[in-house]
């Protein structure tokens, strides 16, 4: 499989209306960047997303599939994450979402991807997935499609048992199939990848819940059904952390006062402190939720999303007196060839992209005493 090509990494997003807009999602590690290298036939280099800065965490791959149509895929980060927090990613995907939207850029659908391999849904995968939920809204259900990965890592009876599970239960994939959600298994292969794509190319577009919230309803992210979701995984975070604090600081006041061992006070003073800075860190997450759409846009670092028809027929349409209009338009500077053309993008390397972690936090020591008291 040869590599991807910087022209087909799109550095700016800017569809035209007849092209097709598919988003791919889950958590960390179910196979989006896979998926999406099966599906143009290229290596994308990369595990995970490839980030120049820890705000920018969606990127866009554009397949070329006519004349008249290309296919993006785009490629968001999990809630789960190592370097973008839980409201980093949302609000990333808010930006891009919202502002593609108020763009008139709808999407075809959305692909939903989870490991076979998982033997429960816990943890992560739970909120990801319950997220996400939130984030499509039920009118949308209809153009998503939750696909199962990693069938070659496990026998197909315990395969089958753990789908059989997912779809059984309402709060995983049975509310979203009863309400018009696909479901399909991806055998890690570009006919699998390429199978599941393909039925997005009848679709009509779509607007998920967010893009409604955010922009019709005006509403800041942390006031939408997914940033209720997140915040209420937080409270959940806090009220645990908020006990431990209570506990520590009473066994650090009896030990001061026994004047227990000195380390044993500096061991309890440190355990203090490390959820000190938990809950405080918390507190900051959710803060940034409380942002609009226009706030989130003006900070964003994505790449320039254009209304479709903005530069005009002419220049919007590839040309077939050369390449020089195609590279002036952003497009490939090739013909519309067929990606699937053993060799097309061989030799060609894939950019240098990295991502840097979030900026270390502060302790609120106000914040954390009304805690205490309260």
């Amino acid at each position: 499989m040869s590599t991807i090509s910087e022209s087909q990494h799109a550095t700016k997003f800017d569809p035209r209306s007849t092209d097709i807009i598919v988003a791919v999602m889950g958590m960390t590690g179910s196979g989006k960047s896979t998926f999406i290298s099966h599906c143009m036939g290229v290596d994308l280099g990369i595990v995970g997303h490839g980030l120049q800065g820890y705000t920018q965490a969606v990127d866009f791959y554009m397949i070329p599939h006519s004349e008249s149509v290309n296919v993006y895929l785009v490629d968001t980060p999990g809630f789960d994450d190592t370097n973008l927090t839980d409201s980093d990613v949302l609000k990333a995907i808010g930006t891009w979402m919202g502002d593609a939207y108020k763009k008139d850029i709808k999407l075809n659908g959305i692909i939903y991807l989870h490991r076979i391999t998982d033997p429960r849904m816990v943890g992560s995968a739970k909120k990801n997935l319950f997220i996400f939920k939130k984030l499509c809204g039920p009118n949308a259900l209809k153009n998503v499609t939750l696909a199962t990965t990693m069938w070659e890592a496990v026998s197909q009876s315990d395969g089958e048992r753990r789908e059989h599970e997912l779809l059984a239960t309402q709060e995983f994939w049975g509310f979203m199939r009863s309400n018009g959600a696909k479901v399909e298994r991806h055998y890690n292969n570009r006919e699998s990848a390429m199978r599941i794509l393909s039925k997005f190319f009848t679709e009509e577009q779509v607007v998920t819940a967010m893009q409604e919230e955010l922009v019709n309803g005006g509403k800041e992210l942390l006031d939408t059904q997914a940033g209720m979701e997140l915040n209420s995984e937080y409270r959940k975070v806090e009220e645990k952390l908020k006990r431990e604090l209570q506990s520590t600081v009473a066994e650090l006041k009896e030990a001061q006062k026994k004047k227990d061992d000195e380390s044993a006070v500096m061991i309890l003073e440190e355990c203090r402190k490390q959820v000190e800075d938990q809950l405080t860190h918390i507190l900051q997450e959710r803060d940034q939720l409380k942002v609009t759409l226009a706030k989130m846009i003006a900070t964003s670092t994505l790449p320039i999303v254009r209304a479709p028809g903005s530069f005009g027929d002419t220049a919007r349409r590839p040309s077939n007196t050369g390449n020089a209009d195609q590279a002036e338009a952003g497009r490939p500077a090739s013909p519309y060839l067929d990606p699937r053309a053993s060799g097309m993008w061989q030799g060609m390397e894939v950019p240098a992209r990295g991502r840097s972690p979030a900026p270390p936090y502060q302790p609120d020591e106000q914040r954390i005493h009304r805690w205490l008291v309260s």
